[in-house]
């Protein structure tokens, strides 16, 4: 992967992948940060991970494309998120957000990481919102929707993906078209 600064030529895509963590990283036996209770949405970042990179990065091409993922996550020390949005909006072009509802509701914290330290102008950005209902209280609908306008000002939002499954067997073949057509 090369260094990029600035957004992409239109050969190239840069895509950031925000997830939100249930509870954080936790040092596994090999003594290396695995998730402490693994999600539906770090399942659908895990997927978009490995498809991502498989269509930006093939064997053969040349390309200044960028792959980040990025976990939200609440710990005792409070809000954690990475990267800062402001870089977000300067790197990419496109963002996957995925996470669940709560009460049909864009849940506080992503709200929180997403507006923190802005409000940021998402002008010339496409978000694809995944929705992982497995761990969800509510549906998909125009609260959420509302919610996501909010937090995203001047991004232009997908239809969101509402996803009910857990594992990545069951996510894959709804979301790798989603991410498809948001590459092309």
């Amino acid at each position: 992967m090369y260094l990029i600064d600035s957004k992409p030529t239109p050969d190239d895509r840069h895509v950031c992948v925000i997830w939100l963590s249930r509870a954080g990283f936790v040092m596994g036996p090999d003594k290396r940060p695995v998730e402490a209770e693994s999600s539906p949405a770090s399942v659908v970042a895990e997927v978009a991970a490995k498809h991502l990179t498989a269509r930006l990065f093939s064997p053969g091409r040349r390309c200044l494309s960028r792959l980040e993922i990025s976990e939200i996550s609440s710990l005792r020390r409070g809000l954690e998120t990475w990267p800062v949005m402001k870089d977000v909006i300067k790197y990419h072009e496109s963002i996957v957000l995925a996470t669940p509802v709560f009460d049909g509701r864009l849940p506080g914290i992503v709200t929180e990481a997403l507006t923190k330290f802005g409000p940021y102008d998402l002008a010339g950005i496409t978000v694809l919102p995944v929705i992982t209902l497995a761990d969800s209280t509510g549906e998909v609908g125009d609260a959420l929707l509302t919610d996501m306008r909010e937090a995203l000002p001047g991004a232009t939002l997908t239809e969101p993906l509402a996803l009910l499954g857990e594992t990545p067997e069951a996510i894959e073949p709804l979301l790798a078209p989603r991410l498809d057509d948001l590459i092309k």
